[in-house]
């Protein structure tokens, strides 16, 4: 890998507990092809949209998590044919289930705009873990 161990110019997302590096992810797909993850053409976004800002929470209700989105950003400069990236959760101890982990700003476009499905990268559990950075990084 080209970066700093310390991901300190590295586009990461963190998730409560979890974080990863963006940059490793792309690098070992690049150079890994298939032992780094799967490409899926058409994975389904709609449940996927409790976590978005598409429409106002119900009146009494609130939204446990909620990712953060720039609405003009999402809707001019994200291109929806670049496959998002989505990570085992901590394959290690078993199925945990996956989270996206880049790509929202285009999963919010694409919902805006009616679309159910965008391309997708699933990283494998060794590129997950490559991709893993400590969370008291950066």
């Amino acid at each position: 890998m080209t970066h700093s161990p310390g991901h300190e110019h590295c586009q990461t997302f963190r998730f409560v507990a979890w974080q990863w590096c963006i940059d490793t992810a792309e690098e070992l797909i690049r150079a890994d092809g298939e032992a780094a993850a799967t490409f899926h053409p058409q994975g389904i976004l709609t449940s996927l949209d409790q976590f978005l800002p598409l429409e106002p929470a119900r009146p009494g209700f609130l939204r446990l998590i909620e990712i953060e989105i720039d609405h003009d950003y999402a809707m001019t400069r994200t291109e929806l044919v670049k496959p998002i990236l989505v990570a085992p959760i901590e394959p290690e101890k078993g199925d945990n289930g996956v989270i996206v982990i880049d790509g929202w700003h285009r999963v919010y476009r694409a919902r805006k705009e009616g679309r159910e499905y965008l391309p997708f990268y699933l990283l494998t559990p060794y590129a997950e873990q490559k991709s893993r950075v400590p969370v008291w990084i950066r």
